[in-house]
Parts: C-alpha cells; sequence; structure tokens
C-alpha cells in the first residue's frame, strides 16, 4: 500500500523483488497532515481491497 506521490517508487520496489506484476494498493496523497479519522476514512476504502491481496496470497501458497 503506498500514495499516489510515491506509485513509482512502488514499482521499483515490486519490480526489484521480482513481483513487477503486482499492483500496489493506492489512497490519497498526502497521509501526513490528515487527522486520525480522515486516515481511517482512507483505511475504511481499501480494506476490502487489502484483504483480497492477503486472501489469494493465501489461496496461492496453498496450491
Amino acid at each position: 500500500m503506498t500514495t499516489t506521490e510515491f506509485i513509482g517508487a512502488a514499482n521499483a520496489q515490486c519490480s526489484a523483488l521480482g513481483m513487477a506484476q503486482y499492483q500496489p494498493i493506492l489512497v490519497t496523497h498526502p497521509i501526513q497532515p490528515k487527522t486520525e479519522a480522515e486516515v481511517r476514512a482512507l483505511a475504511d476504502q481499501v480494506i476490502d481491497q487489502i484483504i483480497g491481496k492477503l486472501l489469494k496470497h493465501k489461496e496461492q501458497q496453498a496450491a
């Protein structure tokens, strides 16, 4: 997971780790000035994506 500002760095890291096809989960940038409630709202927006990626990874490991 990363902010939109750092998608290039996230993609480079994925490639360096041999996972060039991986699509990072994105939230809007910046996060730093947001209140706790605003950060929680961002998390609520992407939680289903996070769970989906975790479950997909678990299924792939079990196969």
